[in-house]
């Protein structure tokens, strides 16, 4: 999430990232509002505050009845104001920080700029793209051929766009999985076995939610969320814990199954 003082002050480098991202920029307009609402009513909810304090303190000194009773009811009336203006900060304060939440990182200065990806930009080439004296097959042509990969099968347990790998292709994926963690912990990372499910709140600090909200697995009966890739839970190691500068930084390296709509 975009730290508010960002949008304050910088309200159109925000307008101008949203555009490049092909985003609408009305969000900001509405964070600037909303913001300035929010602190008219802090402002006015602790005037009251330190009023009603005050005015205590007389309460207990009057000596006069009338007197007393008088500013026990005008308190009275200064509570029931103050409650209000929580409760409308409450939700200016959740309205906000949903919109708030949907804002994407400004991107880095040196992104270029495109409509869609057929505009990207290739920086370098590494190496040579190999040259065929057959007709290369596409990989879900290829996989069945071989008998490694079987779609028919995915779909019969479970769904569309689930599969079944194979003798060596069952064995390329775990040789795979195997490489890649043990190149990262060669490079100095330390290996993570995580949970694959995580708490909302895990899943929001992560930049998942609110965003990729339809793209995720819930499961309802306990409030947990299935994780998309390994930077959920690893990102999530460290939620609200204050690292010393030395320790940095944290290197980390997980498997985890990818569960995506």
């Amino acid at each position: 999430m975009l730290d508010i003082n960002i949008i304050r002050e910088q309200p159109d480098v925000v307008r101008k990232a949203l555009a490049d991202r092909q985003m609408e920029a009305t969000p900001v307009s509405q964070i600037l509002e909303l913001d300035q609402q929010r602190r008219q009513i802090i402002q006015e909810a602790e005037s009251l505050k330190a009023q009603r304090n005050a005015v205590s303190r007389e309460i207990g000194k009057a000596k006069d009845p009338t007197e007393r009773q008088a500013k026990i009811e005008a308190m009275r009336q200064v509570g029931e104001r103050i409650s209000q203006l929580d409760e409308t900060l409450r939700k200016v304060e959740e309205e906000l920080n949903a919109i708030l939440a949907g804002i994407p990182n400004i991107p880095d200065a040196r992104s270029p700029y495109g409509r869609d990806d057929s505009e990207n930009v290739v920086l370098r080439g590494v190496g040579e793209m190999p040259e065929f004296n057959f007709e290369p097959k596409a990989h879900w042509d290829l996989g069945p051929a071989l008998g490694i990969l079987d779609f028919e099968q995915g779909v019969k347990i479970t769904g569309s766009r689930f599969y079944v790998l194979s003798g060596a292709g069952a064995r390329l994926q775990r040789a795979l999985i195997a490489w890649m963690i043990d190149l990262h912990i060669r490079q100095g990372y330390t290996e993570k076995y995580t949970p694959f499910m995580v708490k909302e709140h895990t899943m929001f600090s992560a930049g998942q939610l609110p965003k990729f909200r339809d793209n995720l697995y819930h499961d309802v009966e306990d409030d947990l969320w299935m994780v998309p890739t390994a930077e959920v839970p690893l990102t999530g190691l460290h939620i609200d814990d204050v690292l010393e500068e030395a320790s940095l930084p944290r290197c980390y390296t997980a498997y985890t199954p990818c569960f995506r709509r």
